[in-house]
């Protein structure tokens, strides 16, 4: 059967306040009545001073003797010497005045409960709607408190899991809380744990398959050097060596994209200059340019002095930079440029290059692990964009793709400085 304690609990909560908001106005309604302030006795009270202070002292006696006093209440007519002219004794008298009838003589009206009243009527307070509102808004206030509380605990760990961080529960911030967010909560709890078995299970498998691919390699190596005392069979010596290196640069590829992925705790932060970096790339990729006959011009005025992991930033821009040389047409120009923004605290860096570009509904798809990006017969593993990407998002950055003024592909980078 499904549980419905939260449901209940706003229920009898809501309940509650309207319940207590009528008890309040009904109690302080009962109260005025006990206490006789009413508008019945305050209205008598009027009278008998108008008659008085208007007429003589024996039309103020007939109208206490004809009009009817409201229950529980005393109100009489005294003289000045304290004698009781008219109306019902009144011993301990909460409301007592003064005034001067026609022939002069002094009259004292006295009543056993009245507040201070005027000549007219006050109308009833609004304190106990006041108090009513008051107290349901109160309840209402710790109703939401007690839902967006924890809501807001599940969205902050749900944040951090989205950044990797699996380690963190919500259950044991709820206390002794019993009901359907604890029961979310605990669902929470166990998403994260699986999802971090399963990175951790495919860390592990890239880290083996790695571990496994280096002991061929070291046996390729080693028949490599007793082929070439051989030279009637060099043919195979060169395929040989080739797809070795193939295999060791898938290998290093996939370490890269290894560490990537599992490095979140940014423990081998350094200081760095990313332009330097670029220049030292730009200076690399211009040798691999001139054999196809293109150039790489770099336009970076100013340092940009961040802290990151500087071999995942080199690889991330490395790839970038060497896919544009690539891909680029014989005798063009690959450009890599660099700009500050928002007063130095944020980098933009641009490769475009003059190559064939990229169809506009792939422009994300070229960032996916394995993807080549169409050129399934060309020489790459589909490995570089996915590390590029997987290196900026570690160090809080956006990488994106669109097509170049004039044809080709721009790729944006933007990173922000880190302390």
């Amino acid at each position: 059967m499904m549980r419905r304690r939260l449901f209940w609990k706003l229920f009898l909560a809501f309940w509650l306040a309207n319940c207590l908001t009528f008890l309040v106005g009904a109690g302080a309604f009962m109260l005025d009545e006990l206490r006789g302030d009413t508008p019945g006795l305050r209205s008598l009270l009027v009278t008998e001073l108008n008659m008085l202070q208007r007429f003589d002292e024996q039309a103020g006696r007939q109208l206490l003797q004809v009009s009817p006093q409201p229950p529980g209440v005393q109100v009489g007519l005294y003289d000045d010497q304290g004698e009781l002219l008219a109306g019902r004794a009144v011993p301990r008298p909460l409301f007592e005045r003064s005034v001067t009838g026609t022939d002069g003589r002094l009259l004292i009206l006295r009543a056993s409960a009245a507040s201070d009243l005027d000549e007219q009527p006050r109308p009833r307070g609004m304190g106990p709607l006041l108090t009513g509102t008051l107290m349901s808004a109160l309840f209402a206030l710790l109703c939401s408190l007690y839902l967006t509380r924890p809501l807001a605990w599940l969205r902050e760990a749900m944040g951090q899991v989205a950044q990797g961080r699996f380690d963190v529960r919500v259950k044991p911030r709820l206390g002794r809380r019993r009901d359907e967010i604890v029961d979310l909560a605990e669902d929470c709890d166990r998403m994260a744990g699986q999802l971090k078995a399963l990175v951790e299970a495919q860390q592990h498998l890239l880290h083996d398959i790695s571990h496994e691919l280096r002991s061929p390699l070291t046996r390729l190596h080693a028949a490599i050097g007793l082929l070439r005392q051989q030279p009637e069979r060099r043919e195979m010596l060169e395929r040989i060596e080739r797809e070795s290196r193939r295999m060791d640069d898938l290998i290093e590829q996939l370490l890269t994209l290894a560490r990537a992925q599992s490095d979140q705790d940014h423990a081998d932060c350094e200081a760095l200059d990313v332009v330097e970096l670029l220049a030292q790339i730009v200076e690399d990729a211009r040798f691999e340019a001139g054999m196809r006959q293109c150039q790489v011009l770099l336009v970076a005025p100013q340092p940009f002095i961040t802290r990151g992991h500087e071999e995942l930033l080199y690889r991330a821009f490395e790839n970038v930079i060497r896919n544009a040389v690539r891909y680029t047409a014989p005798g063009s120009e690959v450009r890599v440029e660099a700009m500050l923004e928002q007063a130095g605290e944020r980098l933009r860096v641009t490769i475009s290059d003059q190559g064939p570009g990229v169809a506009p509904e792939r422009l994300q798809a070229i960032f996916n692990t394995f993807d080549r990006g169409g050129d399934s017969g060309g020489d790459g593993f589909g490995l570089g964009l996915a590390i590029a990407s997987r290196a900026i998002n570690l160090h809080k950055g956006v990488i994106a793709a669109q097509p170049a003024d004039g044809g080709g592909l721009l790729v944006r980078i933007e990173l922000p400085r880190l302390g």
